[in-house]
């Protein structure tokens, strides 16, 4: 399937949010489900039923990405709350697609500064504030202190924005509310970044590690 970011939006809002499933979602989870009210453009308005199913067929049909297990709600009229698809997924195949069709905007060229006191990200002469001495402001201390693209293991950062030291009070628990606080604040600091300094991602999420990606 030959798509091109001038071509069917629809079909990148989509992937988008497939793609965003799968950074969070479990490695050896092969089929995947997703809530209807995440499938959103980059507005944050919802695609509509038709618009989706369609384009989740091509996906499947055409581009050969995953397998469609049940899409039935899609048929029904109106939006309601737990309406989900589910999707048996070809993870290297869709990344490989995700990397040539998605990711063809090039980022900024140069390198993003922290300005721990200004609680400033910086890129050449544009600049993105942050909340001080919140999670955004924390979550930046953290990953700035290591080198662009080396893994941060979630549970670095979410001491640093809790104050929860492994040294007095043992290691974090593993647990979907405290590496969601971290996924959470990883999110709003991209969304922030996107608007103000024009980069798609500056941190990437992957099996509960965070890396810098300039």
């Amino acid at each position: 399937m030959k798509i091109t970011m001038s071509l069917p939006k629809t079909i990148l809002d989509i992937v988008k949010v497939i793609h965003d499933k799968l950074e969070i979602a479990p490695e050896k989870d092969k089929v995947i489900t997703i809530s209807l009210w995440d499938f959103r453009d980059e507005n944050g308005d919802t695609i509509p039923k038709m618009d989706l199913k369609n384009g989740l067929r091509k996906l499947a049909e055409d581009g050969k990405l995953f397998q469609l297990k049940d899409i039935q709600c899609l048929d029904k009229l109106g939006r309601t709350s737990g309406e989900k698809i589910e999707i048996e997924i070809d993870r290297e195949r869709f990344e490989k697609f995700y990397k040539k069709h998605y990711k063809e905007q090039k980022a900024p060229i140069g390198k993003v500064e922290f300005l721990d006191e200004e609680v400033i990200l910086k890129l050449g002469d544009k600049k993105c504030a942050l909340p001080p001495y919140k999670n955004e402001h924390f979550f930046c201390r953290a990953t700035f202190e290591h080198q662009i693209n080396e893994p941060i293991d979630w549970s670095i950062i979410y001491e640093k924005m809790t104050g929860y030291y492994e040294e007095h009070f043992g290691k974090p628990k593993d647990a979907r509310e405290n590496w969601h606080r971290v996924y959470d604040t990883m999110e709003a600091i991209n969304k922030r970044v996107k608007e103000l300094l024009d980069i798609e991602k500056l941190f990437v999420w992957q099996e509960k590690t965070i890396k810098r990606t300039q």
